[in-house]
């Protein structure tokens, strides 16, 4: 029994060593520190005409629409911190128009009064 516990284990130890010989060969390259890549520069930008600066006013839009939303009856304002993400289903030309329809105006979770 003593003679085939010793077989197992030096065959185990046999193995071991085998495994870690092996493991050491294939990581050995990948230890040596490698000089650090170059890094290559962007040429300038070419300056290929002058800059022409026409000095006319924008054309403003007057005001932006309101946005309704139909299923939580409330319309948003271009001041409205939802006013960009909202698509709106509705749009308003002015706040009486939206209060005639039924709208209230948006209020953010801090003036909802309970």
């Amino acid at each position: 029994m003593l003679w085939l516990f010793s077989q197992m284990f030096v065959l185990c130890a046999v193995a071991f060593a085998l495994g870690s010989v092996l493991t050491w060969l294939t990581v050995r390259g990948r230890l040596r520190a490698e000089p650090p890549k170059q890094v290559l520069a962007l040429p300038a930008p070419r300056l290929t005409a002058e800059k022409v600066v026409v000095d006319q006013p924008v054309a403003r839009q007057k005001s932006l629409p309101l946005k309704g939303n139909s299923k939580t009856m409330v319309y948003h304002t271009a001041d409205s911190p939802y006013y960009r993400r909202m698509k709106g289903d509705r749009t308003f030309a002015s706040e009486a128009e939206a209060v005639a329809a039924g709208y209230r105006m948006w209020t953010t979770k801090g003036r909802v009064k309970a």
